[in-house]
């Protein structure tokens, strides 16, 4: 899903112009959503699940006019858009008030009858709906049936066998390039390429995913390559029990291997790259029950991003690198299941997250230049990883904000070496932070000062705020980024991935179907470590670089609006603050003397009302300062910092468009 990341422009006007925040709760009294994406051709996912009484958001980020209407008739968005066609950027809700499966298609891209094209379902409340109408290929099987489809000497397409198989087959491919999108509906499937280099399903920048599973529990995709599809590689929806091993998954338009709405998996030993989303995502599911483990993710915008993914949820032993941000667990209202809590990022090798040209959307860019961040997450453990080389941030804590602002709240920071990052190795940006505490880790400089001693996970822990600064700063990069000012770079054009290990002849002696997934791989939990290439890449980092790390430096990428940001929304409030009270306090010197001062009542209003009672003093009948001085201390500021405040309403309201 899109990142708003971290503490946009919204959350800082409130800030700005009430001086309070409203924490947010695990309830809400807001309608949730969630968002169905319109491309050429397809609805996105094309099976969605929400609750009774909420809405989808139907967002068109495709180049052609779509609508959505309800099979039956009951309901379009023509009704609550205003007209039929929707265009690029155009978005509309529908509520759903009641139960039941709702089908839905494009009348512009669709049969008339609504049942071929783009087509899609949505499923409110607990409303049971199977994607396959056939009884006897809807049976979950816990093991393989004997039968294996070969591709192409059997069947000459991979989607005529799986159309063709029954729960428990195998599905084996051989070598080659097949240019087609897989739709998945038999649960239990293992579909197994003879060569993961070889084996390649290429969607040619024309066909949605590689493969996608929908609504088929128990299915194991193994050792084959996806590339160029214009929205994921490798695809489970609304699943129970998934595996993807040994995969390869490059220059895909939106994720690489993705798992949504579904729980019980594990992606191991796998490679994603070139996405302008995430390369590896698992969201909106609580508890996951899922585990990441050995896999690569490389030159993405995001390396991991799991929005609302909650509960028995494991990064394990991987490598996160050259990305825009390496991990980024999130909290955002567009999914169902806020917030994101309870999961553990544990002996992971994250760094060099600074690729400015990895793919991109323009959302997905603020987040450049940071290794971890937990995005508006409560009660996560990051332990025991290796981050180092990011030109923001080692590891940040932040609030997150979508509909509603999201606190980060009670996550456990432990353990970590984390080296050389450009404006802080572990950091809290403020304002507010509750519960959040570092232990133990290995560091040059913490924003704000001394968290693992002021902020510990055990004993006292005192009184602290966060870093306005590096909010501040993150408020820059979005605006800038949400103005268009960055260059975004085409998945379409990345370079491809160096070859990577095949799946071992032991386990292709194993055929089995993606069931009890989680409790079969629960032992890599204890048995994690850090990835091999660990100390190499750490002593080779060493000996090139320089280790500097300074909280004076702008957020990068740093430009002249950076610099302004930086400079004028953080610093500006406090010149503003000292020059209006010491032009205040002078004027009732001059007219007091010294020996009066202090006993004077509007001396302490001017100290303890901030702003308000200087600026009392500056415009009563008595003030002695000249109008010329006055108005230009006061109204100079106020001009300065509102120009701040017009810049960011123009980048949250004037800017129309999809986030790509």
């Amino acid at each position: 899903m899109k990142l708003y990341f971290l503490l946009p422009a919204k959350f800082l006007l409130f800030i700005l112009l009430v001086g309070t925040v409203a924490c947010k709760s695990d309830e809400s009294g807001n309608v949730p959503f969630v968002h169905v994406t319109m491309m050429d051709n397809t609805f996105y996912p094309p099976v969605i699940r929400t609750s009774k009484g909420s809405k989808i958001r139907f967002v068109n980020e495709g180049n052609n006019p779509h609508n959505a209407v309800a099979l039956d008739k009951s309901w379009t968005t023509e009704t609550t858009y205003g007209q039929s066609a929707m265009f690029r950027g155009a978005q509309t809700d529908v509520y759903y008030p009641e139960e039941g499966v709702f089908p839905y298609f494009c009348t512009f891209h669709a049969s008339p009858d609504g049942k071929v094209g783009m087509t899609g379902v949505a499923v409110v409340g607990n409303a049971v709906y199977s994607s396959q109408t056939n009884a006897s290929k809807s049976k979950i099987s816990k093991t393989w049936s004997g039968v294996t489809r070969k591709v192409p000497s059997q069947y000459p397409t991979i989607q005529n066998a799986v159309d063709a198989a029954l729960p428990g087959d195998l599905i084996l491919i051989a070598k080659g390039i097949y240019k087609e999108e897989v739709v998945v509906t038999t649960p239990s499937l293992v579909i197994r390429g003879e060569d993961r280099a070889e084996t390649i399903i290429d969607g040619e920048f024309l066909r949605g995913n590689g493969v996608m599973v929908v609504g088929a529990d128990g299915v194991a995709v193994e050792n084959l390559t996806a590339r160029n599809a214009t929205l994921n590689g490798v695809y489970w929806t609304g699943v129970k029990g998934y595996r993807g091993s040994y995969l390869t998954a490059y220059n895909n338009g939106d994720y690489g291997l993705y798992a949504f709405d579904s729980v019980d998996g594990l992606l191991e030993h796998s490679f994603a790259s070139g996405s302008p989303d995430s390369g590896i995502y698992i969201g909106q599911c609580n508890p996951c029950k899922s585990i990441i483990y050995d896999v690569i993710s490389e030159n993405n915008a995001l390396g991991y991003s799991g929005t609302n993914s909650s509960g028995d949820l494991y990064l394990l032993s991987s490598i996160w690198r050259r990305n825009q941000l390496g991990i980024g667990p999130n909290t955002l209202d567009r999914e169902l299941l806020p917030p994101q809590k309870s999961i553990v990022v544990k002996k992971n090798l994250v760094y060099d997250n600074n690729n400015y040209n990895a793919p991109s959307k323009r959302l997905e860019v603020p987040s450049i230049g940071n290794g971890i961040g937990v995005l508006g997450g409560l009660e996560n453990l990051v332990e025991g990883n290796v981050v180092f080389n990011h030109k923001n941030y080692g590891i940040l804590v932040t609030p997150n904000i979508d509909e509603n602002i999201w606190i980060s709240n009670n996550n456990k920071i432990k353990n970590n070496i984390v080296l050389s990052s450009g404006r802080g190795d572990i950091t809290m940006s403020g304002p507010v932070s509750v519960g959040n505490c570092f232990e133990n880790n290995t560091i040059s400089q913490s924003s704000p000062p001394f968290l693992d001693t002021l902020q510990p996970c055990t004993g006292i822990r005192y009184p602290l705020t966060g870093d306005m600064s590096s909010t501040i700063g993150l408020l820059a990069l979005f605006v800038q980024a949400n103005m268009g000012d960055f260059e975004l770079a085409s998945y379409k054009n990345q370079p491809i991935p160096p070859k990577q290990k095949e799946m071992p002849k032991d386990l292709l002696a194993k055929i089995e179907p993606a069931n009890d997934v989680f409790e079969k791989n629960k032992y890599l939990i204890d048995k994690a470590e850090l990835p091999p290439e660990t100390k190499q890449e750490l002593e080779a980092f060493e000996k090139s670089s320089k280790f500097h790390v300074s909280a004076f430096r702008v957020h990068y990428p740093a430009t002249f609006k950076t610099w302004f940001f930086h400079i004028f929304g953080y610093l500006l409030p406090f010149g503003i603050f000292a020059s209006w009270t010491g032009l205040a306090l002078l004027d009732k010197l001059n007219r007091k003397g010294s020996s009066g001062l202090k006993a004077d009542l509007s001396f302490w209003v001017i100290l303890l009302l901030p702003f308000i009672g200087a600026l009392f003093i500056l415009f009563s009948k008595e003030s002695l300062v000249s109008k010329k001085v006055r108005n230009t201390v006061v109204f100079g500021g106020i001009g300065l910092f509102l120009s701040i405040l017009v810049m960011t309403i123009y980048a949250m309201f004037a800017v129309t468009g999809p986030a790509v």
